[in-house]
């Protein structure tokens, strides 16, 4: 951290603290951050460094909802008609949890800004994997009205779809928010009918004939000590603190109080992002998909039309322009690499080859000699061919997927000079709620164990033998909208790997930017939680064991380095060109 950044962090706690108590409307209560936290009335991740503006709206995210209930939570109330099934609790503190940012962001653009950063780090670092996660994006569309991002799009169609029944209640909930004491009523008649709803489709869900035994077996084993619901309790059950927030709302962040959470980032120690317990049966289920007639490989200009792809190049040209003078910079350091490397070196006294000029003299005195000639030695620079592959999935939107394009644009120029071939290819699906490999799904029946339920689209932008002049108008449809869906990684990586065996190069590169973990609501809601994750770590196993290709990675605001052997993570997106041309200098050193 800088000096600079030093001397602004206790002005940013400052102005937060400040705002916090505004919207409580209470100037005794105390904000504390990391392991300031303790008896502090708003307890907040650590500050270390200054947020990035995604990370500020987090952390401001979860300062307001605690604020929110010091204002409006009446903990009497509350804990009076809270149920005591551990499961259906969680469901009544989360909704409780929506009431009170209904209030508290009901006419402050910002507040409801922050609140929606907040919620949208904590779904991706939590999942879908839940019916409960799926009921609370639900609740958070039609209570709170909240924008909803495009990664978690097909999660709110899919749920719409499975508790339609339970929109009426919704809009109940929405005219009630004002009055904890009737919102409290029917939401208990929601999660009635919800648990009634979702465990007669989900088998993750357990049914009201499970025993009270067993149900207190499940809270101990999935409880620590000085648990949520135990802490709830003590913090609900007093009117000593009226200040005192509610457990269930100092977790409002969905993130460890000792760090900020950023945008893309996994939870620390966690290889599964959907935690969601499923049968033995089909958490061993060999990864196939249910349906591949829908799959496609399209070229990129197949995508958009002509007039189309020209404006789109020319939206890339012009943000090109604005980091002209730090790509051109690395463009040459990469060439000057390259050229070195391409230095030609001959093969003197050879009996076949070209006739080498400094022996002529010698052939005239000496007839009968035959090693007048030399050739060029043969270098494995010049047999190489690289493939960059790029998620093409909607969390990549906006300044990511700009900078991928970028980045491959400048690759692809710097290398075809140097002689090597460049292929850019990018992975999504056709759909974000599985389209009609998932319709055919429901039509047969929706049996056990689908696999994979969306269907596949892989893009070639360019191919290894087209020359970059052809393809520089189709890197431009990355930016276009509507082609940045979901990703299943596992399945682009073997599609790119059978297009890298198929060359005739000895050397072959294949290096994957992508900025998460696959994701693709429809598969993941109907098999195993870690269906995609799985699959994706035994083709990496395979490719990196058992192919001849060097495959490495650059994860964007994700740690990459738990899936591939070879791989960097960046979190600042600007350095994308930079650490694509230092990896690909390690290559070629």
């Amino acid at each position: 951290m800088t000096q600079h950044n030093a001397q602004q962090l206790p002005a940013l706690k400052t102005a937060i603290t400040a705002a916090t108590r505004a919207l409580a409307r209470k100037k005794n209560i105390t904000v504390g951050f990391g392991a300031e936290v303790k008896g502090a009335t708003i307890a907040l991740p650590a500050l270390t460094d200054l947020p990035t503006p995604e990370g500020l709206a987090q952390l401001r995210g979860m300062a307001d909802a605690q604020a929110s209930a010091i204002r409006f939570h009446d903990k009497a109330v509350h804990k009076k008609l809270r149920p005591t099934v551990p499961a259906n609790a969680n469901l009544y503190d989360m909704l409780e949890q929506i009431r009170l940012e209904s209030q508290i962001g009901v006419s402050k653009t910002g507040v409801r800004y922050n609140l929606t950063q907040r919620y949208i780090a904590s779904a991706m670092q939590q999942g879908m994997g839940t019916p409960a996660a799926r009921l609370e994006l639900l609740a958070r569309r039609h209570i709170l009205a909240q924008a909803i991002p495009d990664f978690l799009k097909s999660a709110l169609e899919k749920a719409e779809s499975d508790y339609a029944s339970i929109l009426p209640q919704l809009a109940t909930l929405t005219a009630q928010t004002s009055a904890q004491q009737h919102y409290a009523e029917q939401s208990l008649s929601l999660i009635d009918a919800f648990s009634h709803l979702a465990g007669s489709t989900d088998p993750s869900v357990p049914s009201e004939e499970s025993s009270g035994e067993n149900e207190a077996e499940s809270e101990i084993a999935t409880q620590p000590e000085g648990s949520e619901s135990d802490a709830m309790n003590a913090a609900s059950g007093g009117d000593d603190n009226a200040d005192e927030v509610p457990v269930f709302m100092k977790k409002a962040g969905g993130a460890p109080p000792d760090a900020l959470p950023q945008q893309g980032q996994e939870v620390a120690g966690s290889s599964n992002p959907y935690p969601y317990n499923r049968s033995q049966e089909q958490a061993t289920a060999p990864y196939h998909a249910y349906s591949t007639q829908y799959d496609e490989v399209v070229g990129a200009s197949h995508l958009a039309t002509p007039t189309e792809l020209a404006y789109l190049r020319d939206q890339l040209d012009q943000k090109l322009l604005s980091l002209q003078t730090v790509t051109a910079k690395l463009a040459s350091k990469l060439q000057r690499l390259l050229l070195a490397k391409q230095a030609r070196r001959w093969l003197y006294d050879e009996s076949d080859g070209i006739l080498d000029s400094k022996k002529l003299a010698r052939l005239i005195t000496t007839p009968g000699i035959e090693t007048i000639y030399k050739r060029e030695q043969d270098t494995e620079f010049r047999d190489t061919v690289v493939t960059l592959l790029i998620d093409n999935s909607g969390s990549m939107r906006g300044r990511p997927i700009t900078i991928a394009a970028i980045s491959a644009d400048i690759i692809s120029r710097t290398l075809e000079r140097c002689g090597v071939k460049v292929e850019i290819l990018g992975f999504t699906t056709r759909e974000w709620k599985g389209g009609a490999a998932y319709k055919q799904w429901v039509k047969d029946g929706k049996p056990a164990q689908p696999g994979r339920l969306n269907e596949l689209r892989h893009i070639i932008y360019k191919s290894a033998d087209m020359h970059y002049r052809k393809a520089a108008k189709q890197l431009g449809l990355m930016l276009k909208d509507g082609i940045l869906k979901e990703n299943i990684d596992g399945e682009a990586i073997l599609w790119a790997c059978d297009r890298l065996l198929a060359r005739p190069e000895q050397r072959r590169i294949l290096m994957v930017i992508s900025d998460g973990a696959p994701v693709d609501d429809s598969t993941l809601s109907t098999n195993n939680s870690n269906y995609l994750d799985a699959h994706l770590r035994e083709v990496i196993a395979h490719v990196e064991n058992k192919l001849p290709i060097e495959l490495l990675a650059i994860g964007i605001g994700h740690d990459v380095t738990r899936y591939y052997k070879r791989a960097v993570t960046i979190s600042d997106i600007d350095k994308l060109g930079e650490t694509m041309t230092e990896q690909l200098t390690e290559l070629f050193k």
